[in-house]
C-alpha cells in the first residue's frame, strides 16, 4: 500500500514537471510551417485555423503580403479588403498615392495590428460574401492563402451552405508576434509571406534581409523540408539590419524603427534625442573680445534654435494632430473648397486666450468659444478636450464632412488649427444656442412655473418656429443622404446638435461621428456610437448603420418639438421615463393631449398635431424598411408648412374682405394671386 502511494505521488509531480517544462518551451518555440493542410477545408488541426499566441506580446505591429489584383488593385480598396491603413500602405511600399492604380501581380507589403484571439494570432477583417462565394474561394482565391477555409468555419456561424450573397463575415488573417527567443535575437517584427512559383528559403531571405536559418527556425523547417506555393511563412525581421539594407520597407525611418504605438499609429520612433556636441573655441586677441564673442554667438544661437524648436514643435503637433492624413484625405475627396488652416497666435487673439468670458459651452469632445476674426467676423471656436487616437480621428472626419457639403442649414466650417496641443475647428457663429435648450429649459420653467402657481405664461418656440425648424433640419439630413457627391449618414441627430440663429433658423452641427457612404453600399457596419434615446433600435442590435437610423433620430427630435420633453428622463414616472414607448400608448388611446407642450397645445390645429405625431410615428417604426426616406419627411413637412402660410393668407383675406364690405369706397382689394397659390398645394 505504502508503495502504490509513493508511486502515485511520483507520478502526479513528474506531471507537473512536464506540464512547466512543457510551458516554458512553448514561450520561446516557433511556430509550425502550415503544409499544404489549408486544402482540405474539413481537415481541422491546431495550425490550420493560426499561429499559435506563444509570444510575450499579445499585440503587436505585424506584416503581410498581398499580389495585386484587380479589383484590388490599389492602396485604397487593398486596405478595405485586409482590414488596414491605406496611407500606411503608400508609405511602405512607395506608392505615389493612395490611388495609385497598381501593377498586376505586383507584391505590395501590408501593415496589420496582429492580436491574439483565444489561443491564436489573427487580424481580423470584416468581407461581404459575393454570389457563388465559397469559403475555400474566399480564403484561396480573394485573400490569396492569407487565411483558411477551417479559419473562417471557426471564426463564422455560417456553414458553406447558408453563404448567401450580401452576407457579412469576419475573415480572420493569419499573422504572428515574435516569441521571446526571437525578441532576444533583435527580432522587431513578424511578416507572412505568401510563397510563390521559383521561391526558396534563401531567394526569400535575401528580399526581406533575413538569413536562411533564422526563416528556417521560425517555421520548424529543415532545409530538406519542402515549400508548397501559396502557403505562408513567417519572416523575421531585424531592425538592425537597416544599416545594411536601408532600402527595406521596415526601413523608412532614417534615424529610428517603425513602431504602432496605438496612439499614433504607425510612425517612427527616434533612437534617441541628438543634441549638437561640437564645442567650436575661439581664440580672440584678448579676455575681452573673446568674452563678447561669446555672448554675441550664445545670443545668435539661442535665436536660432528657438526658431528651429518652435518650426519642430509645430511640424510635431501638426502630425499629432493628424495633419496629413487630413490633407490626403481632402485632396482625395477632390473638395473644392478647403478649409483655412489658421494658426495659433490668430486663434488666441480672436478668443482673447479663450478668456472664460469669451465661453460658450461645453459638449463630449471639446469647449466651444466665442471669437472675432481680424475682419470683424465673429466665430466659434471648438477646442478638445484631451488628445487621444479617437478624438484625432472624429476631428479629420469632421472637417473632410464638412468640407464636401455646401447647405445653407448645416454649420458652415471655416477652418481648423493644427499647431496647438489639442486639435481646433473654427465654424461659424450660431448666436441663438441650441434646440434643446429652447424646447428643454423652457418647458422645465413652465413646470416649475406651475408648481408655483404663477399665472404668468414662460416664452418658448412658437408652433411656427417648430415646424419650420423640423422642416429645415429635415432637408439638410434629406440633402446629406440624397444630393450631396456622396452620401453622408450623420450618426448623432439631436436636439442639442441642431442650433438656432437669431430668426430661429436651423443649421445642424457635429459631424464627429459622420461617415460617408459608398454609393453602392447601403449600410456602414460600426461599432454602436451615438447618444441614448436616439438610438435606432435596429441599428442597435445589428450594428448595421443606414440612412433610416437618421430617420429613426430624426423622429426622436420630432417628438421632442411636439412635447418638450427629454427622450430619456430617469426622474420621470416609470411609465414616462422613454419618451417613444410614452408617446405611441398614448397615441394609440388617442390621448396625445396629455402630452403636448403647453404653447404647442395653443397654437397648433388638431389636424396639424395628427399629421407630425403621425409622421413622428412613421420615423420611429422598429423595421426600418417601413420608415419613410428623409426626402419623403422632408416634402411631407413642407407640405404641411405651406398650409399653415396658406391658411394665414386666408385669414388675411377674410379680414380685407370684411374691411371692403364695411368701407364701400375703398380702395383695396383682396389679392388674387395668394388664393391662386393655395389653391394649387
Amino acid at each position: 500500500m505504502e508503495q502504490y502511494s509513493l508511486y502515485t505521488y511520483l507520478s502526479i509531480w513528474l506531471m507537473i514537471l512536464c506540464t512547466f517544462l512543457h510551458d516554458l518551451q512553448q514561450s520561446n518555440c516557433q511556430q509550425t510551417y502550415l503544409d499544404n493542410v489549408q486544402l482540405d477545408c474539413y481537415k481541422s488541426v491546431s495550425i490550420s485555423k493560426g499561429y499559435l499566441c506563444n509570444g510575450p506580446q499579445k499585440l503587436c505591429q505585424s506584416f503581410i503580403t498581398f499580389r495585386s489584383q484587380p479589383p484590388f488593385n490599389t492602396p485604397v480598396s487593398i486596405a478595405y479588403l485586409l482590414g488596414s491603413d491605406a496611407s500606411s500602405i503608400t508609405l511602405i511600399n512607395k506608392f505615389s498615392s493612395s490611388d495609385e492604380k497598381i501593377h498586376a501581380d505586383k507584391l505590395v507589403i501590408v501593415p496589420v495590428s496582429c492580436s491574439c484571439s483565444g489561443s491564436l494570432y489573427q487580424h481580423n477583417a470584416p468581407y461581404t460574401i459575393k454570389a457563388n462565394d465559397t469559403y475555400f474561394l474566399v480564403a484561396n482565391n480573394t485573400y490569396q492563402g492569407l487565411t483558411t477555409c477551417q479559419a473562417l468555419l471557426g471564426q463564422n456561424y455560417y456553414d458553406e451552405k447558408n453563404l448567401g450573397s450580401g452576407l457579412e463575415v469576419i475573415v480572420p488573417l493569419r499573422c504572428a508576434c515574435p516569441t521571446a527567443k526571437q525578441i532576444d535575437n533583435g527580432v522587431s517584427y513578424l511578416l507572412a509571406y505568401m510563397a510563390t512559383w521559383g521561391d526558396t528559403i534563401s531567394s526569400i531571405g535575401h528580399k526581406f534581409g533575413a538569413d536562411k536559418q533564422s526563416i528556417l527556425d521560425a517555421n520548424k523547417l529543415s532545409e530538406d523540408d519542402l515549400i508548397f506555393t501559396f502557403t505562408p511563412l513567417l519572416i523575421p525581421l531585424k531592425s538592425e539590419s537597416c544599416s545594411a539594407n536601408p532600402e527595406k520597407f521596415f526601413c523608412q525611418c532614417k534615424n529610428g524603427f517603425l513602431v504602432d504605438e496605438m496612439l499614433k499609429g504607425l510612425h517612427c520612433k527616434p533612437d534617441g534625442k541628438k543634441f549638437p556636441v561640437k564645442l567650436v573655441t575661439l581664440l580672440g586677441l584678448g579676455i575681452g573680445l573673446g568674452f563678447l564673442s561669446l555672448v554675441l554667438l550664445g545670443c545668435y544661437l539661442y535665436k536660432v534654435i528657438g526658431a528651429k524648436r518652435s518650426r519642430m514643435l509645430k511640424e510635431k503637433l501638426f502630425k499629432q494632430n493628424g495633419g496629413y492624413l487630413l490633407q490626403q484625405r481632402l485632396s482625395s475627396c477632390g473638395s473644392s473648397e478647403k478649409a483655412k488652416i489658421f494658426t495659433a497666435e490668430e486663434l488666441q487673439r480672436a478668443t482673447d486666450n479663450y478668456n472664460q468670458s469669451r465661453f460658450l459651452g461645453q459638449g463630449g469632445f471639446g469647449t466651444v468659444y466665442k471669437g472675432m476674426l481680424p475682419d470683424g467676423s465673429i466665430v466659434a471656436v471648438k477646442r478638445s478636450k484631451a488628445i487621444d487616437k479617437t478624438q484625432i480621428e472624429q476631428f479629420i472626419n469632421e472637417v473632410v464632412i464638412l468640407s464636401q457639403i455646401n447647405h445653407r442649414h448645416i454649420v458652415k466650417l471655416l477652418g481648423c488649427c493644427l499647431e496647438t496641443e489639442v486639435p481646433v475647428l473654427v465654424y461659424e457663429y450660431i448666436c441663438n444656442g441650441n434646440l434643446s435648450h429652447h424646447i428643454h429649459d423652457h418647458q422645465q420653467q413652465q413646470e416649475q412655473k406651475q408648481e408655483l402657481e404663477e399665472e404668468q405664461e414662460l416664452s418658448s418656440l412658437s408652433w411656427e418656429n417648430r415646424v419650420r425648424v423640423a422642416c429645415e433640419v429635415a432637408g439638410a439630413v434629406a440633402y446629406m443622404h440624397s444630393s450631396a457627391s456622396i452620401p453622408i449618414f450623420h450618426r448623432d441627430i439631436k436636439s442639442s446638435n441642431i442650433l438656432l440663429d437669431d430668426k430661429f433658423s436651423a443649421k445642424v452641427s457635429d459631424f464627429g461621428t459622420s461617415r460617408s457612404v459608398p454609393n453602392d453600399k447601403t449600410h456602414l457596419t460600426t461599432a454602436v456610437q451615438g447618444t441614448f434615446g436616439y438610438f435606432d433600435p435596429e441599428y442597435f442590435q445589428s450594428s448595421q448603420y443606414t440612412d433610416k437610423s437618421d430617420v429613426y433620430s430624426f423622429g426622436v427630435v420630432l417628438l421632442e418639438l411636439l412635447t418638450g420633453k427629454k427622450p430619456i428622463c430617469l426622474t420621470r414616472e416609470e411609465e414616462e421615463r422613454n419618451l417613444v414607448a410614452y408617446f405611441i400608448s398614448l397615441a394609440k388611446e388617442n390621448k396625445l393631449l396629455e402630452i403636448l407642450d403647453a404653447r404647442v397645445a395653443k397654437e397648433a390645429s388638431e389636424e396639424d398635431i395628427e399629421a407630425v405625431a403621425e409622421l413622428a410615428m412613421g420615423c420611429l417604426r422598429l423595421n426600418s424598411k417601413k420608415r419613410p426616406t428623409m426626402k419623403q419627411v422632408s416634402m411631407d413637412l413642407e407640405g404641411l408648412r405651406r398650409s399653415q402660410r396658406c391658411l394665414e393668407i386666408g385669414k388675411v383675406n377674410q379680414l380685407l374682405t370684411n374691411e371692403i364690405s364695411l368701407a364701400q369706397n375703398s380702395v383695396f382689394s383682396v389679392p388674387e394671386d395668394s388664393e391662386s397659390f393655395c389653391s394649387s398645394i
